[in-house]
């Protein structure tokens, strides 16, 4: 299990399975928030503000797109969109679902079924990303 000062990272899939799988991929590194839907997961991105999101492109209620720009917004509101990234999930390995994604916001896509090694070092990378744009700059002498 994670400390208490490891970064966020949520899950929001409609698949228990799936949820399960990625919570035991990262859990020894990240402290892990996850839901089920958008109506279950907006709230805890406006309360927890995880760093990194990993989206279910295809979820039964709501496409994953509409969850992303909503995410998108919501950090918008918040000035937290430096310090957010989103990962979208997908069982349709699609270059035009990947390039949509990406144009609603989608730092990257990856497919299902998912390669762990893939998927954590897009996950690192994310983090990555964040820590250089959210970094303070020192002073110059």
């Amino acid at each position: 299990m994670a400390s208490i000062d490891a970064p966020l990272l949520m899950i929001i899939d409609d698949e228990f399975g799936v949820r399960e799988s990625l919570k035991i991929v990262f859990s020894k590194d990240f402290r892990l928030l996850e839901a089920d839907s958008m109506e279950a997961a907006l709230p805890k991105v406006t309360e927890a503000k995880p760093s990194v999101i990993l989206l279910d492109m295809l979820m039964p209620r709501t496409d994953g797109l509409v969850v992303l720009q909503k995410i998108k917004e919501l950090h918008d509101a918040c000035e937290l969109h430096d310090a957010c990234e989103v990962i979208m999930l997908t069982g349709v390995n699609s270059q035009q679902l990947a390039d949509k994604a990406r144009d609603f916001g989608a730092s990257d896509f990856v497919g299902k079924p998912f390669d762990v090694v893939d998927l954590r070092q897009k996950v690192a990378r994310a983090f990555e990303r964040i820590a250089q744009r959210t970094a303070t700059p020192t002073p110059s002498n």
